[in-house]
């Protein structure tokens, strides 16, 4: 989540892996406490071997050793400081329901986190410096020190020889012969030394039906793309090329259209608009066939390459080349052709694929990362990249891997003689705890939701299986509890409480006997070449594009992307409305002297389509958790109360604690209530942070009630907040630097029914300003200390003059804008009903010498339509007043509805403005409110306003969508960076809001609920 609490974050992109992070800074000092580690010129602890050895490849020939000089570049990878809270922090913003589901790290967050403590970095690097290596910094994860050496360096360092091989490709490839050894204290701080060995290479997940097609006719010029209202038709031309070669849309192949159709994603007119997807391509590819493909099918989506250390962007070579990476774009493109892809091109072998994972993760530019790459689980475990995924999945990337083509082994590829062949195996990354890994499925037809089986065909199967060396904590991995048909906890030697990692989580079309339309290529001749393909790899990046909808869609846009997808998908086992169950058929591959294991389908999860194949709009609908809607409330209005004072040192850094409101003795709130109305104020901060209130029980929102800097003194806010049902509140501590005292006074409540006030809205009015000559309420000098302020409301004139708009009578509680500014001192104001024998208690606003604060206040009137204004401390304060609008016992009002919290805009990100881009005088930014269903009959909203990233003081305005502009203002600062927030009752007009600042600031908009006449 982009906490309001501070300017917008920096993302720090890797060069290649030589990338580095200072990590002597004042804010990483988060080991300081733990024990020093011995130093390199300590005595020496035993070496510990870390790992095991590379085990040759199929085919490969041993040839001599490799010299002694050979350059090796080698990362090693550091366990984090604590193993156990990044454990929890991922399945807490990853689990729906959680108090931080959503509510990821930031770009450059995880090292300063979760990295390795600095001891252990320090330790680490004189320690290789000592074996005469050459340790770079740690890099911006946290975790990874490159090193460079050389084979001789390498073998003194590590105590391991080396040997050559020629591999079945004909390149010449080095492995290590013994796992590397290194000093007994640090070793077990170590998850991986890699480079060591390029024997190991990922392979493409995907299978062809017949050899590519040339096109039998120039193709025609003067192909456009089209507008993206439905998903992208294939234009007649290739069809014509098609049909010539025997091929008919579904029954040989399908095309984004008919995907769409099958999997529920029709008619989703913005084609996932502004979404980005990151393509893992371990390979060159023709950008010319994929610019064909999106001419042909009328898509525009913005393809860009990024080229990792290692990979030289020469073109394909005229083989297969690139047409595994086409085939994903082509994807993509197909069913979210209004996303971003990014394709980071890298190598295929171990170094390479993990500086790629490394780079998509670092960068952090796509919360949606599609891998149709993998290589045998038996190659080794793969502890480095599976800390890369878990960062992933602290960040709110969501990481769909191809399950593999090889049926029950991942290790075998169509020959029998190999040893691996007969060996049951899951296939890497799908295997990782922290991917979701896809399968495969057959299926024929154009209808909506055909009918599935198993994917088993043209030497090929789905992948799937149990894993040999991963294992799930059964209480923080909801994958690992469902026991697919076949399961064994001996694969893994998983103990009580674990089961092993199983695969496949989801699946999806993957059978190229109708599988998917891809332009990839040209032959020699230079006509281009069409294929059928499919394989897992084809599955994964179907369910990317569905995923990268899900993020676009406006169930999910105030909320953030989905994440780590697997938490939220166990929970919807056997949801009909989500998944397609797949009950038939096995991935035993029948070849000739292959004798694997025989998952089988089965109604629920299995070992060979997981879950099931996706309903797109149910997915969507699920993993983006919408509220269910509310009965609309009248409001009860109260002397204001304190319910809640934690005292110091209050609430810790990043913890919540509930408050009971409804139901409670002496809480003068009933049970039954919808919504509570709170003035909360927090203090004795230690450093910058923010607040959220949410009913408990529910997911915790990715929205602020109130902000504030380091070294605030106290800060207000007024909350609007539904209700858990269990009567209670939540209140989050969102600072990453120190506990914070909150204070809670109670305002007023709702109910679902008829028996409080219903509310209506005024055009803002200046109800006084004692820094106004000739005020019709007051006279012209700041509010001395100690000193009370009478003011009539209902009933009452404006400061200058006019009638307010508030009837005398029937008038239950007023709504009013207060700001305080020029204070002498710190202090506080208590706004209250006016009632002589009334003893304040509680405070409305707080603030600091010279500050300008405001809050809104919700107030019942006195008995005499007054209200007061009360400065509690010494010195004297200027004091202004707006009115907003009243509640009156009558039903002539307004009801309120809850609808939030729900993020709208935020200028720092450009959601929800035409670009990101701070405000300032002359440009309004407009909130369209007919974009959000039942909001579309809102006659007023309740909205939570922050602004940050200020530099001068200035003030905002949120007024009616296409009026004019007011006078009063909403929010005031003074000048330097601040961050202030504020809750704002504001009329619509024809469903908008206008909001405007006098100086350049970036404005966060939450909205909180509605009034609407029914």
């Amino acid at each position: 989540m982009l906490d309001p609490s501070g300017p917008t974050r920096t993302r720090m992109r890797a060069a290649g892996r030589a990338t580095t992070l200072a990590v002597a800074t004042a804010a990483l000092v988060t080991g300081a406490g733990l024990p020093v580690l011995a130093t390199a010129n300590a005595e020496p602890a035993a070496a510990k071997r870390i790992g095991s050895a590379p085990v040759a490849p199929k085919g490969a020939v041993k040839t001599a050793a490799p010299a002694d000089g050979t350059e090796l570049d080698l990362s090693i990878t550091l366990q984090p400081k604590d193993q156990t809270a990044l454990t929890t922090f991922v399945n807490a913003v990853s689990t729906p329901g959680s108090p931080l589901y959503k509510h990821y790290l930031g770009t450059g967050e995880f090292g300063k986190r979760f990295g390795a403590d600095l001891n252990t970095v320090a330790s680490v690097r004189a320690a290789l410096t000592a074996a005469g290596l050459e340790p770079g910094e740690v890099e911006a994860d946290g975790l990874t020190i490159p090193v460079k050496a050389t084979v001789a360096e390498a073998k003194k360092a590590f105590s391991t020889d080396f040997a050559g091989y020629r591999l079945t490709d004909g390149s010449s490839a080095i492995a290590n012969t013994q796992a590397p050894a290194f000093r007994g204290d640090l070793a077990p701080r170590i998850a991986s030394i890699t480079g060591l060995s390029n024997t190991v290479k990922a392979a493409p997940r995907s299978v062809m039906k017949s050899a590519p097609k040339a096109a039998n006719t120039p193709a025609p010029t003067g192909m456009s793309a089209r507008n993206i209202n439905v998903h992208p038709q294939l234009c007649s031309y290739w069809r014509d090329v098609a049909t010539y070669w025997g091929d008919s849309e579904g029954s040989q192949y399908y095309t984004p259209p008919s995907l769409a159709n099958a999997y529920d994603m029709d008619n989703m007119a913005d084609g996932a608009s502004g979404a980005t997807v990151a393509i893992l391509a371990l390979e060159n590819y023709s950008t010319s066939a994929v610019n064909n493909w999106q001419s042909c099918n009328g898509t525009k989506s913005a393809v860009s390459n990024i080229r990792v250390v290692g990979q030289n962007g020469t073109p394909p070579n005229g083989s297969n080349e690139g047409w595994e990476t086409a085939l994903d774009i082509e994807m993509v493109a197909g069913l979210a052709p209004g996303s971003n892809i990014l394709v980071y091109q890298g190598t295929t072998d171990e170094a390479g694929v993990l500086a790629t994972y490394r780079q998509i993760v670092s960068d952090n530019r796509a919360p949606v990362v599609s891998v149709s790459w993998g290589r045998c689980d038996l190659a080794g475990s793969d502890a480095a990249l599976n800390l890369v995924l878990k960062q992933a999945a602290a960040q709110g990337q969501s990481v769909v891997a191809a399950s593999g083509d090889s049926g029950s082994t991942g290790c075998y590829y169509g020959d029998p003689s190999d040893p691996y062949a007969k060996t049951m195996s899951t296939d890497n990354p799908a295997s990782l705890p922290y991917a979701t890994g896809v399968g495969g499925t057959s299926h024929t037809g154009l209808s909506k939701f055909p009918a599935q089986s198993v994917w088993n065909s043209y030497g090929g199967a789905t992948g799937g299986g149990v894993s040999k060396y991963w294992k799930l904590d059964d209480a923080v991995n909801p994958a690992g509890s469902i026991e697919g048909p076949g399961y064994s906890a001996a694969v893994c030697g998983a103990s009580a409480g674990q089961h092993c990692r199983q695969v496949p989580d989801v699946a999806a079309l993957a059978d190229p006997g109708t599988g998917y339309f891809v332009l990839g290529g040209y032959n020699a001749k230079g006509q281009a070449l069409y294929s059928i393909s499919g394989g897992t790899s084809a599955a994964a990046p179907l369910w990317a594009a569905i995923i990268a909808t899900a993020n676009a869609s406006k169930e999910c846009a105030a909320n953030g992307p989905v994440g780590f997808l697997n938490p939220a998908l166990y929970k919807l086992a056997g949801n009909s409305a989500v998944f397609t169950d797949v009950t038939s058929g096995s991935n035993a591959l029948a070849a000739a002297g292959y004798y694997g294991g025989n998952y089988s389908a089965g109604y629920g999860y299995d070992l060979t389509t997981g879950l099931g194949s996706p309903k797109g709009r149910g997915i969507i609908q699920a993993l983006c958790q919408q509220l269910p809607s509310q009965p609309a409330g009248t409001y009860t209005s109260v002397q204001p109360k304190r319910l809640l004072d934690t005292g110091a040192p209050g609430v810790a850094s990043r913890t919540a604690t509930s408050l009971q409101v409804a139901g409670a003795a002496g809480s003068g709130v009933p049970s039954g209530v919808t919504s509570v109305v709170l003035n909360v104020t927090v203090a004795n901060t230690n450093g910058p942070g923010y607040l959220t209130a949410w009913p408990t029980g529910k997911t915790m929102p990715l929205s602020s009630n109130l902000n504030w800097m380091q070294g605030s003194v106290a800060v207000p806010n007024l909350v609007t907040v539904p209700v858990g049902t269990d009567g209670k509140v939540s209140l989050f501590n969102g600072s990453w630097t120190g506990s914070a005292r909150m204070v809670v006074d109670l305002m007023g409540y709702y109910t679902p029914d008829n028996a409080g006030a219903t509310f209506k809205p005024l055009a803002p009015t200046r109800l006084f300003d004692t820094r106004y000559t000739g005020d019709a309420n007051v006279a012209q000098a700041p509010l001395g200390g100690k000193q009370k302020i009478d003011v009539k409301v209902a009933g009452g004139v404006s400061a200058k003059g006019a009638p307010l708009g508030v009837p005398e009578t029937g008038v239950t509680a007023v709504v009013l804008n207060t700001t305080v500014t020029g204070g002498q001192g710190n202090g506080w104001m208590a706004v209250y009903p006016t009632d002589p024998a009334f003893v304040a208690k509680s405070s409305n606003l707080n603030w600091t010498n010279g500050q300008t604060v405001p809050n809104l206040v919700v107030v019942p009137v006195g008995a005499d339509g007054k209200v007061t204004f009360y400065n509690g401390m010494d010195g004297a304060v200027n004091v202004l007043a707006d009115v907003f609008g009243y509640f009156t016992s009558d039903a002539s009002g307004s009801k309120f509805h809850v609808a939030g919290p729900k993020r709208m805009v935020d200028t720092r990100t450009g959601k929800g403005a035409a670009a990101p881009g701070k405000i300032g005088d002359g440009n309004v930014l407009r909130l369209d409110l007919n974009d959000n269903g039942v909001l579309s009959g809102a006659t007023s909203v309740v909205l939570n306003i922050t602004v940050t990233n200020t530099q001068w003081g200035g003030y905002l305005n949120a007024w009616p969508g296409g009026t004019a502009r007011p006078a009063s203002s909403n929010l005031n600062w003074t000048a330097g960076s601040q961050t202030i927030a504020n809750s704002v009752i504001v009329p619509v007009n024809n469903g908008t809001v206008d909001i405007a600042t006098n100086s350049p600031a970036d404005v966060i908009v939450d909205l909180m609920g509605y009034y609407s006449a029914n």
